[in-house]
């Protein structure tokens, strides 16, 4: 497992920013391997994808989507139950995640500088009765 799992950043313009980093990618042997009109993904051949950028959000400033890889879903709400007890704002509560795969289990979170920080894993419940699967995600 590596530490760092996927960034997302936020531009203005996607396509300009798509036709940029279609080149500079392919540079490094990597592709588009994710593309929505409001979110486009890059990944080296049989790899995920780890580089994304999404339309930005936040007027006057642009926030960071940092996400990191742990090893369960019990870290993912140990990490929950952390940012809790700090204090810390909850973007979304632990829970699985199918619009981006069955397994993607995730809490997102804000970290003290603006950041959207999230801690993902892959799930060991079986999609159809994992116990978080209701509330949608915006960001």
């Amino acid at each position: 497992m590596t530490l760092l799992d996927h960034v997302v950043l936020q531009v203005d313009d996607l396509n300009a920013i798509g036709d940029w980093y279609d080149q500079v990618v392919g540079l490094a042997g990597g592709t588009r391997v994710f593309d929505t009109p409001t979110l486009i993904g890059y990944a080296l051949p049989g790899q995920p994808a780890q580089l994304f950028f999404s339309l930005a959000t936040d007027p006057g400033g642009r926030q960071t989507h940092l996400a990191l890889s742990v090893g369960d879903e019990a870290t993912v709400r140990l990490g929950y139950e952390l940012a809790t007890t700090r204090g810390a704002e909850i973007l979304h509560e632990p829970r699985l995640w199918p619009e981006y795969a069955p397994d993607y289990y995730a809490v997102f979170i804000r970290d003290p500088a603006g950041n959207n920080l999230e801690l993902k894993c892959r799930a060991s419940t079986p999609p159809s009765t994992h116990p978080d699967t209701t509330e949608e995600h915006s960001s």
